[in-house]
């Protein structure tokens, strides 16, 4: 028994260590704001592994993992990452390298623990599998808290889009205004749409190519239907500003009764917490007395048989 609790927490441990450099947030989302604007911005809005001696053994491990098995960079893998901000090469040779450590150590926890069992070490397949798809769960953790933010500045975006599209200006020269002025504000955002901008004037993309791509790099179905709907108009020498007005009256009602939905959940999650941790409280007092009242009546009565 002690030993499995010990394999557990060595286990969660260095699971939790190997994975802290990899996942952890560069920029804190509320000292963003009071930061100074940094003289040089990364054009290309993608976060840089750092130079650390972890990361750099990660990354040669897991080099030499893909060389040896490409195919274990899988469609879905690739997605993740991207929707996570992790797009380098870089970036899946370190992921990769970390769930090959995480599934050795598996490996190693069970090979110790089960020294000599034919069985144990059978065992050590489910456990070697489990390894490989753990770091998929705080992966994809993370991608949903990215997505949580595009959701929460999307709103704000679109109202600047149709401000500047009621001035006169066109769709390009609209997003690359909101994307130099939200920097502070919206910075998830801001890094998509000077992406954006850089692959239509650097890469020679064009815009609804563009804007499409940018979509599928974040996975939020919102900024899909809002592309779709921009490139639509765009295509047909339409004003953008009607769409862009359409589509936030139509966010903001989704995100109201995304609100309205988490509200209505809170009492059902209440149940368990006031029944384990209130109920007895109340009835402790009200209770007490009774029982043992019921005791010492029925003390004689059993005894005397």
């Amino acid at each position: 028994m002690v030993l499995g609790i010990l394999t557990f927490v060595v286990v969660i441990g260095f699971g939790l260590v190997l994975m802290q450099p990899v996942f952890a947030q560069y920029v804190d989302t509320y000292a963003v704001r009071v930061r100074p604007r940094k003289e040089k911005v990364d054009e290309l809005s993608q976060e840089q592994p750092h130079n650390d001696t972890m990361l750099l053994f990660l990354r040669t491990v897991g080099e030499l993992v893909l060389s040896v098995m490409p195919g274990l960079a899988d469609k879905r893998t690739i997605q993740l990452l991207m929707q996570g901000n992790y797009r380098t090469p870089a970036h899946l040779a370190i992921y990769t390298g970390l769930k090959t450590m995480v599934v050795s150590v598996f490996v190693f926890v069970g090979l110790m623990a089960n020294v000599g069992n034919v069985f144990g070490i059978l065992l050590c397949v489910p456990a070697a599998i489990l390894g490989w798809l753990f770091p998929n769960f705080f992966l994809a953790a993370r991608v949903k808290k990215r997505q949580n933010l595009i959701l929460n500045e999307l709103p704000t975006i679109l109202d600047l889009l149709i401000v500047c599209a009621q001035a006169g200006l066109g769709l390009l020269a609209a997003v690359d205004k909101v994307s130099k002025e939200v920097g502070d504000s919206c910075p998830v955002l801001a890094t998509e749409l000077a992406q954006l901008i850089n692959d239509v004037k650097i890469f020679a993309k064009s815009v609804p190519v563009a804007m499409r791509e940018m979509g599928e790099r974040c996975g939020v179905d919102e900024l899909i239907s809002m592309a779709s709907a921009l490139i639509a108009a765009e295509a047909k020498g339409a004003d953008i500003s009607y769409p862009l007005r359409q589509q936030g009256d139509a966010l903001r009602d989704r995100l109201k009764r995304k609100k309205e939905e988490e509200a209505a959940k809170v009492p059902v999650k209440m149940v368990p917490v006031i029944m384990i941790f209130v109920m007895p409280l109340i009835l402790a007092p009200m209770l007490g007395p009774a029982v043992v009242t019921i005791v010492n009546a029925l003390g004689p009565i059993m005894n005397s048989k």
